[in-house]
């Protein structure tokens, strides 16, 4: 990890030529970067571009928060092009706003199978309850590991994760660990 790299990398995203059909990116790891709240404006526009990522890690850089969040809400998920498979987003300062955010993109994306969200405490039972209701909502989902340890889950988020081991055909991990407000 470097630390100090923070967001004038995430600014630098933004400039960076992501739509070049050309690009053969598959994989993009800045998990320990010091990526701040400003990196949120190029990873979304990285995210909404990129026609050959398949995995982008930015775990444990806790300043991301919510201004990734609202980002992530302003992507255009229905991207028929993207290849998005796996978004690693353990220990980022989520809170309720990203949670809306990445709803969005559980109900659109055709891509995607596997979101952490571990270690986000300020997430919410909320947006977990949204994330559920959004897995369900998607009947193209190919979506197969959720996890979702320490993200301040409750009894509303409890009932649509239930709902949604009932209905989902496809998910194959959910982990929930870390929760002591889901309760019984």
């Amino acid at each position: 990890t470097n630390p100090q790299l923070g967001d004038g990398l995430g600014a630098a995203l933004s400039e960076a030529p992501w739509a070049n059909a050309e690009s053969k990116l598959r994989e993009l790891r800045l998990d320990g970067t010091g990526l701040g709240p400003a990196a949120g404006a190029g990873l979304a526009e990285l995210l909404r571009s990129s026609r050959s990522l398949e995995k982008l890690v930015l775990n444990n850089n806790p300043e991301l928060g919510d201004g990734l969040g609202a980002a992530l809400s302003e992507a255009p998920w229905a991207n028929a092009e993207s290849k998005l498979r796996e978004l690693q987003l353990d220990g980022t300062g989520l809170g309720p706003a990203a949670g809306a955010g990445l709803a969005e993109l559980l109900r659109s994306s055709r891509s995607l199978e596997k979101l952490n969200l571990g270690r986000n405490p300020q997430l919410g039972d909320a947006a977990g309850a949204a994330l559920a209701e959004a897995l369900q909502a998607n009947a193209e989902s190919r979506f197969r590991d959720l996890r979702l340890n320490g993200t301040g889950l409750g009894p509303a988020a409890g009932a649509g994760l239930a709902a949604l081991l009932r209905s989902s055909r496809s998910l194959e991990k959910l982990v929930l660990s870390t929760n002591p407000q889901l309760g019984d």
